[in-house]
Order: C-alpha cells, then sequence, then structure tokens
C-alpha cells in the first residue's frame, strides 16, 4: 500500500499528540492518586501510636516478663485507643507511642479476644483532649481492586504506611482445600477468635508490630484493622473490617467486655448440599442445653424468632453466628428445625457465653504456673466439671518436679491439703514460710485418674552460694595438642604440649614461659598427646599434682631446650562456683565478677563490678537496655563492688522516690556505656 509524504507527516503528528495526551492524562492520574494517598494518609497517620507491652507469660512454671509491640489508633478524645487483643495479652504494663514521638503510658480498658480486638486509654500527665479518628460506619462501597493504606508499626518501626489494594472484602482463612468445620478451630484453642466477620484480604504489606493498625482508604476512612499477615505466603494479609471493630471497641469502652450469648452449637453453610435455604448445624457440645433439647450434627435451621436464615456459602456464617450471638441474655430463642424433611420448633435459653480461659498464676514455692480452668476448657478436655487449676508448666529441679509422684503439666489441681482449689487466688494464699519443712497434699487429676501427691515447697531465697570447690592446681596456660605425627609433618623436635595463651601472673607466665613454647615433659615424665585435639590430658596431669609442689617442665622455645621451674596455684573459681543473685526489681541473674571475666574481657585484675548472666528483655533491666554479658560497675551514686553492693545501689537510688532515670555504667565491649534505668517499669 502506497503512503504518501504528506499523509505520513499527518500520520506522525497525529500519533505523537495522541502520545502527548496518553501521558499527560496518566501523569494527571498518576498526580491525583498520589494526592489522594497524601491527603488520606495526612487524616490518619497522625492518630496512629506505637503500642509496646510489657508481658507476663508462663515458661517451664516461672513468669517471664517479654517485650512485644503492635499499632493502634486513637477514636476518642478522651485518649482512647483501639488495637488488637493479641497486642495486650497477658499485658503487664503498657507505653503508647504518638506520632511526634511523644510517650505516655497507658492503662487497659477491655479486651474481646473473641474479635480480637482491645481498648488501651492514654494516661497524660495532665487533662487534654486528643486528635483522633473514626472507624467507617459500612463497606458497602469496598470492593476489590480499591487502594488502601495499611499504617503502623512494623518490627517496631513507628510512623511507617504501605500501599496495596484489597484483593476481597469479606474472606474466610478458608482455602478450597480445607473444611469449612476446621475453621474456628485453627484461629485458637482455649481463646478462639475471628468467629463474627469475615476478613478484609488486601496485599498491602504488613509485618509484626502492624497489628492493630489500621487499614484506611483513600477517602482517609478506617476501613479495617490490620491483624493477621502470611510472612510465607506473599503479601496476604487480613483486616477485621471497621463496622465491625468499631461498634465493638465503643461497647468495651461503655462496660469494660463483650456480653455475648451461648447456645451449644456451630454452624456450617450449605456449601455442597441440595438446600438453599437455612443453615446447618455444625457441631453441638455434649451437655449443653442445645445437647439436652435434643438438637443434632446435621439438623438445619430455617428460621431464628420467626425470621428466615441463610447461609448458603462460609463467608455468610460469621454474620449469622454473630447475631445469635448479641441476643438478649436470658431471652427464649425460637428455632425452626428440618430433620428428615420434617420441621419442628426448638426453644432456647440465651444463656451468657462463659469465659474462654481463665487467669494464670505462678507459685514459685510450688515451682509451677497454673490457669484457672473454666466451663469451655473443661469440656474440651472431657472434664465433669470446670472446678480445679490446669497446671501449664513445671519448674525443672523445682517442688513439683521432685514430688512423690511428680507432678506434670496438664494435670488438673482439686484440692491442697483438703481445700477446694477454683482460683489463682487460692493458691497465692497458701503462705510458705522460709525453710519451711511442712509437706503439702495435693488430690490431682490426670487422665481420668485420681491421683495424690506430696510436694515439700522451697523457700523463696534467690541468692545461691555454691559450695566451696576443692582447690586444684593450675598452670595457668592454654595449650595446643602436638601428636607424634604432627610434630614430625611439622618438623619439630619433639611432640608436646604448645602453649597458646599465657595467662596474666599465672605460675607458668611467672616461670618465664611463652606463647609458643612447646612442653615436652613434666616431672620427667613425657608429655605425649594421643592425637591432635588432646588438649584435657594435660590439664589433667596438671591437676594430679598437689598445689604449692614444685615442679619442673621441659620445655623446646626456637628448637632449643629449655627448663622451667614452678609451683603450681590454685586453680581460679569458675563462673559456676561464683555467687549469684537473682534481683527480682530488675528481673536479672547477677553474677559475681571472677578471673575468667576479667581475662576475657581484657580487664584488670582488681576491676570491680557483676556481670549479667541473664535478663528478661521485659524486666526493667532489659528495658534499660541491659544485655547478657553486661558488667555493671555502677549505679546511681554507687560505685558496684558485688552483689550485695548492687542490691543495695538500686535500694538507695529507689529511696530518693523520684521519677528521674536512674544512670547505669556497664563495660560492654571495648566501651563503658550508660544506660538509663526507668524508676516507672521498676513500679509496673
Amino acid at each position: 500500500m502506497f503512503l504518501s509524504k504528506s499523509l505520513l507527516s499527518f500520520a506522525i503528528s497525529f500519533f505523537l499528540l495522541l502520545a502527548i495526551t496518553n501521558s499527560n492524562a496518566q501523569t494527571m492520574e498518576r498526580s491525583s492518586d498520589a494526592q489522594r494517598i497524601s491527603k488520606a494518609r495526612d487524616a490518619v497517620l497522625p492518630v496512629v501510636v506505637s503500642i509496646l507491652t510489657v508481658r507476663q507469660d508462663y515458661q517451664q512454671g516461672e513468669p517471664v516478663l517479654s517485650v512485644s509491640s503492635g499499632s493502634g489508633t486513637v477514636i476518642s478524645a478522651q485518649g482512647h485507643i483501639a488495637t488488637n487483643a493479641h497486642v495486650t495479652q497477658n499485658g503487664k504494663s503498657f507505653r503508647i507511642v504518638f506520632f511526634d514521638g511523644r510517650e505516655l503510658p497507658a492503662k487497659l480498658i477491655g479486651t474481646d479476644t473473641a474479635s480480637d480486638l482491645a481498648v488501651l486509654q492514654a494516661i497524660p500527665p495532665t487533662p487534654e483532649t486528643f486528635a483522633f479518628a473514626r472507624f467507617a460506619e459500612n463497606l458497602d462501597d469496598l470492593t476489590p481492586g480499591d487502594t488502601v493504606l495499611a499504617m503502623g508499626a512494623p518490627w517496631g518501626l513507628s510512623n511507617s504506611m504501605s500501599a496495596g489494594v484489597v484483593n476481597n472484602p469479606r474472606r474466610l482463612l478458608v482455602s478450597l482445600f480445607d473444611d469449612e468445620a476446621d475453621y474456628e478451630d485453627r484461629l485458637g484453642v482455649d481463646e478462639p477468635t475471628g468467629r463474627y466477620y469475615a476478613w478484609i484480604q488486601h496485599d498491602a504489606a504488613i509485618a509484626p508490630g502492624n497489628s492493630g493498625g489500621p487499614l484506611v482508604d483513600l477517602n482517609g476512612r478506617i476501613v479495617g484493622v490490620n491483624t493477621r499477615g502470611m510472612i510465607m505466603g506473599g503479601d496476604l494479609a487480613f483486616a477485621i473490617p471497621g463496622p465491625d471493630a468499631g461498634d465493638v471497641v465503643q461497647r468495651l469502652i461503655a462496660n469494660g467486655e463483650i456480653k455475648r450469648v451461648a447456645l451449644g452449637f456451630r454452624l456450617r453453610s450449605l456449601k455442597g448440599t441440595r438446600y438453599t435455604d437455612g443453615v446447618l448445624i455444625n457441631a453441638v457440645e455434649r451437655r449443653s442445653q442445645a445437647d439436652k433439647a435434643g438438637l443434632l450434627a446435621g439438623d438445619r435451621i430455617v428460621s431464628l424468632n420467626g425470621d428466615q436464615v441463610t447461609a448458603r456459602q462460609p463467608v455468610d456464617v460469621p454474620a449469622l453466628q454473630r447475631r445469635i450471638a448479641e441476643l438478649p441474655i436470658g431471652s427464649q430463642v425460637v428455632f425452626k428445625i428440618e430433620r428428615n424433611a420434617k420441621v419442628s420448633e426448638v426453644k432456647l435459653k440465651a444463656d451468657p457465653q462463659p469465659k474462654s480461659r481463665g487467669d494464670d498464676f505462678a507459685s514459685s514455692p510450688f515451682g509451677i504456673s497454673v490457669t484457672e480452668l473454666t466451663q469451655p476448657m473443661g469440656r474440651r478436655r472431657h472434664l465433669d466439671d470446670d472446678a480445679g487449676l490446669l497446671i501449664t508448666g513445671i519448674r525443672p529441679g523445682g517442688a513439683a518436679a521432685i514430688a512423690r509422684p511428680k507432678l506434670q503439666a496438664g494435670d488438673i489441681i482439686r484440692k491442697i491439703d483438703n481445700q477446694v482449689l477454683n482460683e489463682t487466688s487460692q493458691l497465692a494464699s497458701i503462705v510458705v514460710p522460709v525453710n519451711a519443712e511442712k509437706y503439702y497434699l495435693f488430690e490431682i487429676e490426670r487422665d481420668d485418674e485420681k491421683m495424690l501427691a506430696l510436694l515439700k515447697p522451697e523457700s523463696n531465697d534467690k541468692v545461691r552460694v555454691p559450695l566451696p570447690e576443692l582447690p586444684k592446681s593450675w598452670s595457668g596456660v592454654e595449650v595446643q595438642a602436638i601428636s607424634s605425627s604432627l610434630a614430625k609433618d611439622m618438623k619439630l623436635a619433639s611432640p608436646g604440649y604448645r602453649i597458646t595463651r599465657l595467662y596474666p601472673n599465672s605460675p607458668l607466665a611467672k616461670a618465664g614461659a611463652k606463647t609458643g613454647d612447646l612442653l615436652v615433659s613434666l616431672q620427667g615424665q613425657k608429655l605425649k598427646p594421643a592425637n591432635d585435639s588432646a588438649s584435657e590430658p594435660f590439664h589433667q596431669a596438671v591437676r594430679d599434682v598437689v598445689p604449692e609442689t614444685e615442679v619442673k617442665f621441659e620445655a623446646i622455645r626456637n628448637g632449643q631446650p629449655i627448663s622451667l621451674k614452678l609451683s603450681f596455684a590454685p586453680s581460679p573459681i569458675s563462673s559456676a562456683g561464683l555467687k549469684t543473685l537473682n534481683l527480682s526489681k530488675l528481673r536479672a541473674e547477677i553474677r559475681e565478677l571472677g578471673f575468667y571475666d576479667r581475662v576475657n574481657e581484657h580487664l584488670s585484675v582488681d576491676q570491680n563490678g557483676v556481670i549479667l548472666d541473664g535478663v528478661e528483655s521485659g524486666g526493667p533491666g532489659g528495658l534499660a537496655h541491659l544485655n547478657r554479658s553486661d558488667i555493671i560497675i555502677r549505679l546511681g551514686k554507687t560505685d558496684v563492688v558485688n552483689v550485695e553492693t548492687l542490691r543495695k545501689a538500686l535500694d538507695l537510688a529507689l529511696s530518693a522516690k523520684s521519677n528521674a532515670l536512674i544512670p547505669i555504667i556497664v563495660i560492654r565491649g571495648s566501651e563503658n556505656r550508660v544506660l538509663y534505668l526507668d524508676p516507672y517499669w521498676l513500679d509496673n
């Protein structure tokens, strides 16, 4: 086909104009999106906060403090903050970090594990009015492909924001290959969550620390609360819908808790059946009122209090379960049930939903941690009732671990010395005197067996003074084994032990030994390593000699034989033989400074101080950023010499009754560093 030159020029001009127009349109569209994102960010991000939680969990029968972080949103002028229940779970104290970096303590107003939502309230030093945001009232217009912003503090990095799109505004965490009946069981054993709503699935990047932060659309509405992410599944994130979250948090602010109804059954959708209306009863709890009323798994509910109900797909079930759970407590509920093509009427009383999980507690004298049994916990464990305390952990070597017979995690404590136990406060009230010789009789249940166990409790003394060690000879060197074959290949005159390290002021150092000397005999006995890694026989040969005995080594230095005369000194005390202190106020284990500590840290032999053998990340010491192996040399205005002076220095600093930070000077690596202990954490 022929194309004239003028027509070619016109075509080129036309397509250039079209390209410029499209480019300008795309630029304007991108500019518009950027402006909307900026506007939405500015509307919500300034009221998004980071939450620092000091948790008290229980491990091996002991309470352990740790630090976790999450996100939240200020949702009232009074400083109420909406977040996830798992952010505040087991929280002992809370601090809020605001957009401008200001920090305030906070108190827990209420928590609802069934929806995984909680409310905190900031505590300012003087009354103030807080800026806040609101949840969206409905999400009818939220569709796949809508741009959303996830705000919060991933990995503790505050004031962060990521963008993505809505993948599905109504999602259950049930794949095509899963049975929807297992959904709730996967979300929590003793504290199931997420049963009353479908999630918003989106792909805005979230990470640990984003939990509780808002999901925001480009209109600046809080459309969800980010709750779950799948690190191994790419950018899959899930948020609690904003209207559901807003309703729950307002009820928590008003009442501190959410009261719901329990009827003793669970539901599933009609998916995969021939039915088009109603909802199936998926499971019936044994001994529940639904069971006593004759309801069976597989029955189909066609109406509730005269209103038709239908859940055709799994995603329709949560709203119906919520509708039932929010019926008036104490009211009569009338169901029409279809079974075998026959419809019947069943009436149930709307009983209050029992507490999912009881309170936790740890008893140091008995060396156990326990949880109060609740009715749901008892049913899941096939117990006849919910009386007793469930043992969740045993301290190794503690009283429970050496009881006759020894107790185990999973045992149910029914009685102690004939006192029936139902609450942790009853266990806490059993006061064990120091150095008590009394034995306590535990009545426990284990795998349907009723057993007796005898326990002798321990005192609460946390100071450990080791038994003195027998003195053993010490030469003051580290050596490398040189076997006969290795000596031959290295063209050395003899096998023996080559000195690789001389400790300062050690017996061999004082005798004139040097690093690199080859020790070939001791008291006339040849030193012949069995292999290239057998250095222990050398140290054993030294230990076999009585301390302070004069001995002679034959050695080779630079190919020339030499003799070294000396007396072995008693070996320095190992770290296991030094006094330790579990300092409860710092939640740290402190140990006296030993010879090897000073050598390894290149310190002078007269360096004073104490060394940290362990520190709980959520304790006052951990929150002051003390680390394991730090050497504390000064606290407040007091030089630290040993564990006792450290305890007295801490008591002295706290006696000032001041909110001022307490400085701690530590040796860490090659530096002397100052850290600051906040009295706030010592009081909380």
